[in-house]
């Protein structure tokens, strides 16, 4: 009854609407309608119930209006408007008490502008994805830090929702191909829990558990103006949403993934880790972005309805499946590997290391970044002491990601054979393929390079024409058994072609 009174409802508000505005558009999810109507988007909440998600009481649907709406202006505060009650009619009304319902009142924005269609259109652009990672960088630097002592980011909370999926998934499946699929994820993904379950401990004594989004994909992302605004994020479930920041990254990575989208998701990862300097978070993301494609094969199927098409059902059948199959992908185990780059500043070390990120998926870790992390004093940045922390630095991460499955791009100059020794037999440590990036360069060109960087002025490199020659004098050359590992660069020619033909 309570269902059908909800109903009835929403009908006359869409009636009212539409009576203004013959052009209304009503959007549905899982969860709610949507109404666009001139310069409003109006939101309701449907009186569901899924375990996860309880809407099921008025009362409850007003709480969590109010909650949206407050967890919501973190990122978007010039797009939710305010909280209205609709009365028996249909009608808006300002003030809540006595309300028959609870709506959500933003401001209307082209759907063009939202990053699925832009993506869809076009695909997203290197400044595009920047802008992405930088907004949610900033965003999780602020988010305000969980009680050390709550169940939030608990390995056993980190893992009680993807039991869930698992178990909610369960019902649905009825082919003897999708119970398999559903096994293989169930297999898997409780192995990557196991390998992740040391540092999700670890990030939630670390302090990494925030109040974060908890729904940062494309679709809830738009652009206005030259900013990009992140909205519709998680206010019904406070175990979504009190995460890792690694767990509300991965989100918008694995949708990338999913829409083909992969130098994007590449490109993002390597702006927001050198931004946040987080690569704590690399054993992490694989299990992350594991979970959050299954939570959206749930999702897929969750959305059934009994008034769909044959073929609106196929294709959320077809959704399922791809996010199964990506799921477990990001949960199978991978092999690690070492990169180091070779070369003194102005050679184009970092160009080459992002042709690993967008080619290999790989973790570039740029020294200068580094260097100007662990030290914010000029006067002792270049000192040895601080030369010799930022290689320590350097090692500990490719340490880290190398082990959890990372292929690591260590960008620095590795000039003299004792640093590059190290990176050598860590890599034999941990049973990986160690290679070299040596990029050929003469002393004309570094010159000729490195002015014209500095002129434009727009990298993080301190390097000068005195510092390069400084390091020309300590460049010391690679020995027969470092040559093995070589892969010889020109800087004259795009690196792209010249790593894959080596490469593959």
């Amino acid at each position: 009854m309570a269902e059908q009174k909800h109903e009835r409802l929403v009908e006359r508000f869409k009636a009212n609407l539409a009576s203004a505005d013959p052009s209304l558009e009503h959007l549905q999810t899982h969860i709610s309608h949507v109404f666009l109507t001139g310069p409003w988007a109006y939101k309701i909440k449907k009186p569901m119930n899924f375990g996860f998600l309880d809407f099921s009481s008025l009362d409850r649907r007003r709480h969590f209006c109010l909650e949206e709406l407050r967890l919501n202006t973190r990122l978007a505060p010039d797009l939710y408007d305010g909280v209205l009650g609709i009365d028996a009619e249909g009608r808006l009304l300002d003030d809540l008490e006595g309300a028959e319902e609870y709506v959500i009142r933003m401001q209307r924005f082209d759907q063009a502008d939202r990053l699925d269609n832009v993506a869809g259109r076009a695909g997203l652009d290197e400044a595009l994805v920047n802008r992405i990672a930088d907004r949610i960088a900033e965003f999780h630097s602020r988010a305000a830090a969980a009680d050390p002592t709550s169940r939030f980011g608990e390995p056993e909370t980190v893992w009680a929702p993807m039991e869930q999926n698992l178990e909610q998934i369960a019902p649905f499946v009825e082919t003897d191909e999708d119970h398999e699929r559903l096994d293989r994820l169930d297999r898997l993904s409780r192995a990557a829990f196991e390998a992740a379950r040391p540092a999700i401990d670890r990030r939630k004594h670390a302090g990494h558990v925030r109040e974060c989004h908890g729904d940062m994909h494309l679709a809830n992302m738009a652009l206005q103006g030259d900013d990009v605004t992140i909205f519709d994020g998680i206010e019904f479930n406070d175990d979504f949403r009190w995460t890792d920041t690694a767990n509300d990254l991965a989100f918008a990575l694995m949708d990338l993934h999913k829409r083909r989208l992969v130098a994007a998701a590449r490109q993002l990862l390597d702006r927001y880790l050198e931004i946040s300097g987080d690569y704590e978070a690399l054993p992490t993301l694989p299990f992350y972005q594991g979970y959050r494609a299954a939570v959206r094969a749930k999702i897929a199927l969750l959305g059934l309805r009994d008034d769909m098409t044959p073929d609106e059902r196929e294709a959320a059948w077809a959704d399922f499946r791809d996010y199964v199959d990506l799921a477990c992908t990001f949960f199978e185990p991978r092999q690690g590997e070492i990169f180091i780059t070779m070369g003194a500043s102005g050679s184009g070390k970092s160009l080459a290391s992002r042709e690993l990120v967008l080619a290999r998926g790989a973790v570039r870790v740029r020294s200068d970044a580094e260097r100007l992390r662990l030290f914010s004093d000029p006067a002792e940045r270049y000192a040895p002491f601080a030369t010799d922390q930022t290689y320590a630095r350097l090692e500990e991460i490719a340490r880290l990601g190398a082990a959890s499955g990372w292929p690591m791009a260590m960008d620095a100059t590795f000039l003299e054979r004792a640093r590059r020794d190290r990176f050598e037999r860590l890599a034999d440590e941990l049973g990986v393929p160690y290679t070299i990036l040596f990029i050929e360069c003469d002393n004309e060109q570094l010159l000729e390079y490195l002015r014209e960087r500095r002129a434009h002025g727009s990298d993080i490199s301190e390097a000068d024409e005195q510092v390069l020659e400084h390091q020309l004098q300590k460049l010391e050359p690679l020995t027969p058994d470092e040559a093995k590992h070589c892969l010889r660069l020109k800087c004259d020619a795009p690196f792209g072609p010249q790593i894959a033909e080596r490469l593959d």
